[in-house]
């Protein structure tokens, strides 16, 4: 295999690794066996084990940002100033699509990204921290645009809500199944335009209330 051929071997194999078997169960030999190449060409190209999983929620936040940006470029490039909603579908529906996924590699992809990080060295994650952020610059100058009203401080907080109800525990983690039941079968885009109504009325609703004289 070629240098390319061999890390998108390993990266595959480490991302099913880890999302069937957890940060510390995984096994380095296991995923090099996976990927069809000797253990010592995980440690060639990525040094330990946090390096090697760093590299592969890189992949993942890549991928995701990705879809991502070519979603709000279609919304942007439609009008300046786009509706609130496309703008906040743009955000989601990646989420959405591989949380409820029945591809097992969309599954994975969402437990890459949504992984523990205490076990990685604070020097390696944190370039990937600033890197998330200046990519967070760009959906809130585009809110922004559609609710001129909003102060920035404002819209920031808005935005945290957005991705907190994009992340939440029902849709990542399914915390509340045995709750709602197995006859609640929602799918990708009606969870998806769920996501986005409640949104869009929260930031909404925050725009009127910094009109209001009292405030």
């Amino acid at each position: 295999m070629s240098k390319a051929e061999t890390l998108d071997a390993l990266m595959e194999s480490a991302i099913h690794g880890f999302s069937k078997h957890g940060y510390e169960g995984a096994s380095l030999r296991d995923i090099a066996a996976q990927a069809a190449v000797p253990l010592s060409t995980i440690h060639f190209y990525f040094g330990s084990k946090s390096e090697l999983f760093l590299a592969v929620r890189r992949k993942a936040w890549a991928e995701i940002d990705q879809e991502r940006s070519d979603l709000l470029d279609a919304s942007l490039a439609d009008s300046d100033r786009p509706p609130l909603e496309a703008l906040v579908h743009a955000l989601a529906y990646p989420i959405v699509h591989r949380a409820l996924s029945h591809d097992e590699r969309d599954r994975a992809m969402i437990y890459i990204v949504r992984s523990h990080m205490a076990h990685s060295e604070p020097g390696l994650v944190k370039p990937m921290i600033r890197t998330a952020d200046r990519s967070m610059v760009r959906w809130i100058d585009a809110m922004m645009a559609c609710c001129p009203g909003m102060r920035r401080p404002d819209m920031i907080w808005a935005f945290s809500f957005v991705v907190g109800a994009i992340y939440s525990w029902q849709l990542i983690d399914h915390r509340y199944d045995e709750m709602i039941g197995p006859d609640d079968d929602r799918s990708i885009e009606e969870v998806s335009q769920d996501i986005v109504a409640f949104c869009c009325s929260g930031i909404e609703a925050i725009g009127r209330r910094r009109l209001e004289p009292s405030y």
